[in-house]
């Protein structure tokens, strides 16, 4: 009989061995480590419904101690649930990976409309063009943005492009983009793909998505590291420690002030991070 596992929010799908096995190899773990920890999550998980975040944490435990840094990425999608509560910063978050791919941004901006004032989460400029980013950040992993989302951002950009275009405002918008930490609903995406609107999120689009970004410059967030305590992790971010760059790129003892940590602590969190970074 085949097995179910109910994710989050109580609904319901067929158990997928290929679906953990591409997680765990996206993380970087070797085709045949994947292959040992499926069996041994198929092992130990009996019934005919398990439920997803039984899957993780078997995945992550037999992970840890085969491939230990590549254990670390495989909670990705975790660390970047740990920016809440709010999404201000998933905002500097997402201004600062742009940053990192040549733009100059702005944080909260007030932009004008022609028809009136819009705050735009970040302002990304590049080649004199800019472009208008609205943050959606979600602490539960079954939360999607939906069409809903999507209208209403590229209802906000026409009013900024508009004003744009007659030269009413100093920036020159040419696309509005939706960014945020989990996935968007199918009539979103083919609302966006329809409208010219851009998408980066989990798994979305298939190449160039939000872990792309990530990974391919090791942008990894600074809440990543198992070391930090949940308060730990908050006090970086309140000092603009976003990324594990921001953190390898600061002094120890600095890093030791805003969590309040001793040396020896501190230097297991930065070899935890040189780990990643590497």
């Amino acid at each position: 009989m085949e097995k179910l596992i109910q994710k989050e929010d109580g609904s319901q799908e067929l158990f997928d061995t290929e679906k953990i096995k591409k997680s765990l190899l996206r993380a970087g773990a070797d085709k045949k480590i994947a292959e040992y920890i499926i069996k041994k999550v198929e092992n130990e998980l009996k019934g005919e419904l398990v439920k997803a975040k039984d899957v993780y944490r078997l995945a992550l435990t037999y992970l840890k101690k085969k491939q230990p840094p590549v254990a670390i990425k495989y909670t990705l999608k975790k660390a970047m649930m740990d920016f809440g509560p709010t999404g201000f910063v998933f905002e500097k978050y997402i201004a600062r990976v742009l940053k990192e791919y040549g733009y100059k941004t702005e944080i909260g901006k007030i932009v004008k409309g022609f028809c009136v004032e819009h705050e735009v989460d970040v302002v990304a400029e590049k080649n004199s063009e800019h472009y208008m980013f609205e943050c959606k950040y979600h602490n539960r992993n079954e939360t999607k943005s939906d069409v809903k989302t999507a209208l209403y951002i590229y209802a906000r950009f026409l009013d900024i492009k508009k004003a744009s275009d007659e030269n009413k405002t100093n920036y020159n918008f040419s696309k509005a983009w939706l960014a945020t930490n989990t996935k968007c609903t199918s009539e979103a995406i083919k609302y966006a793909e329809c409208v010219g609107l851009g998408i980066i999120a989990w798994h979305y689009p298939d190449d160039k998505n939000l872990e792309y970004y990530i990974e391919n410059k090791k942008l990894y967030p600074v809440t990543i590291l198992p070391g930090l305590k949940l308060k730990q992790k908050e006090a970086l971010l309140d000092s603009d420690i976003l990324t594990i760059k921001d953190l390898l790129g600061a002094k120890p003892g600095t890093i030791g002030n805003y969590i309040n940590a001793g040396n020896e602590f501190i230097d297991r969190i930065f070899l935890e991070a040189e780990t990643l970074y590497t």
